[in-house]
């Protein structure tokens, strides 16, 4: 959803009475079980109470396991099964769980991850240090530039926050995640885009601390992960970022996109090749590792062109490093 701007009226800084904590989970009951498992551990925001909203996006549905855990660890749960597979339409479930537990903040983890205590309680106080009406908050190991205060103009779900007004239908923007990118990602980068448009600020916090396993969904671009798989994830990244760019605000503006964001890509990939090749002379382990990078930086920006006329990679499948053509149903 593209959204208009709302009167400021409808953006006003209510009080934080319920704080709903979102986790959406596919394929992981081990890690959906500890995560629950953390929640039990976390303080809620002065004068609020913590909802724990689980949007369960199984083949089957994993209700009865799921509230097993909640009970165990005494959380106060909403739960939701969605059964169209999908990064956007199960955070939408997750958004529809929140607003029917009357939350007014929102905070997403994924379900891999482990809450901090001061998690919630974090979010709510940054929103309020910073008047902001979303909260990026910081993922041990993995947000490397974190910075407390900073504003920014991009955002995902991995751990991040937003007010009410911002998913409302009736008294706000009613934002939803675009579910034509269910299997091409960029969903929720898009759904942040779409909330400064609508006249959101997002701020960034180092205090809202999620811990998440040393995945591969967790680190994509890790050394330590073959190079074909590595290479798998950019050429599907570098595509899938223009084709999202295309099917929801056209040509131009991916074609724009990709000028602007992965030609110039090719010069450094072009430029690190020959670097690798000076530095092999001298360290041979060195020269490799910075040939790897450069031919990855040169998929990832081959592939945006692609991404002009076709819809993208399934990004389950090309996390393991096959690529799978989705059927392009937005011609």
């Amino acid at each position: 959803m593209i959204p208009s701007k709302r009167p400021v009226q409808s953006r006003q800084h209510e009080p934080i009475r319920v704080a709903a904590l979102m986790v959406c989970t596919r394929d992981r009951p081990q890690e959906i079980a500890d995560c629950l498992a953390s929640c039990a551990g976390l303080v809620a925001p002065p004068g609020a109470r913590i909802v724990i909203c689980v949007a369960d996006n199984n083949e089957v549905p994993q209700e009865e396991a799921i509230r097993l855990v909640a009970a165990e660890h005494g959380l106060d749960l909403r739960y939701g099964y969605e059964p169209k597979r999908g990064y956007a339409s199960v955070r939408n479930c997750a958004l529809d769980l929140a607003l029917g537990a009357g939350a007014d903040i929102a905070v997403f983890i994924d379900d891999d991850s482990t809450a901090d205590s001061g998690l919630v309680a974090e979010h709510a106080a940054a929103m309020e240090r910073y008047g902001a009406d979303a909260i990026l908050g910081r993922i041990e190991g993995l947000s490397l530039r974190a910075r407390e205060g900073h504003r920014v103009k991009k955002a995902g779900t991995g751990n991040v926050s937003m007010r009410r007004w911002v998913f409302d239908p009736v008294d706000g923007a009613g934002l939803r995640f675009d579910e034509r990118l269910n299997l091409l990602g960029f969903e929720d980068f898009e759904f942040f885009a779409d909330l400064i448009r609508a006249g959101g600020v997002i701020y960034q916090s180092t205090k809202p601390v999620a811990i998440s396993r040393p995945t591969l969904d967790a680190t994509p671009t890790s050394a330590a992960r073959p190079f074909e798989a590595r290479r798998a994830f950019a050429t599907m990244e570098g595509r899938n970022e223009i084709a999202v760019t295309r099917m929801r605000h056209g040509v131009a503006s991916a074609l724009l996109r990709l000028l602007r964001r992965q030609t110039p890509q090719i010069g450094r990939g072009i430029a690190g090749l020959v670097g690798a090749h000076l530095v092999s002379l001298k360290d041979v382990a060195e020269g490799r590792a910075q040939r790897d990078a450069a031919r990855i930086r040169l998929a990832k920006a081959r592939a945006g062109f692609t991404g002009l006329w076709r819809p993208g990679y399934d990004r389950p499948m090309a996390r393991l490093g096959r690529l799978v053509e989705v059927d392009d149903d937005t011609k």
